[in-house]
């Protein structure tokens, strides 16, 4: 009987511990059709409104602004994104920090950057940079 019930222990507990799962790998379904509004940048908050954006649209298309418009479409591999055909506006905008994160931006795509979401709080982050946007979906 003490076998029987240890093994009943040991067989609930097996199961209870299965149900624990590790760190989930981001997949494209994450990101695909959700918007996210930047909120700091390199440890700055930043109070832009809803004017700094990202977006995720079918197959990895990315559309969103800093001053300049960007679109493009990139790849998720293993914790990174990245995008080779990325198209940006080129204005010169009146605000130096907006100026400054269009190029962050457009390096962190075009060169990869290691991406994150938790809490509804996505992270473009690269050896010199780091972008932290917020969940903002439209509907």
């Amino acid at each position: 009987m003490k076998k029987t019930s240890l093994l009943t222990a040991l067989f609930t507990a097996s199961l209870v511990l299965s149900g624990c799962e590790g760190p989930k790998t981001l997949q494209e379904v994450d990101l695909m059709h959700h918007r996210f509004v930047l909120t700091k940048a390199n440890g700055q908050d930043i109070s832009l409104g809803d004017q700094a954006e990202i977006i995720f649209g079918e197959n990895m298309t990315i559309t969103g602004k800093m001053c300049n418009h960007f679109s493009g479409t990139v790849t998720l591999d293993n914790g990174s994104i990245k995008g080779s055909g990325i198209v940006m506006t080129k204005m010169l905008c009146n605000d130096d920090q907006l100026n400054q994160l269009d190029y962050i931006i457009e390096n962190l795509i075009t060169e990869g950057t290691k991406i994150n979401l938790k809490n509804n709080q996505l992270t473009l982050k690269s050896n010199n940079n780091e972008l932290i946007y917020q969940l903002k979906d439209l509907m």
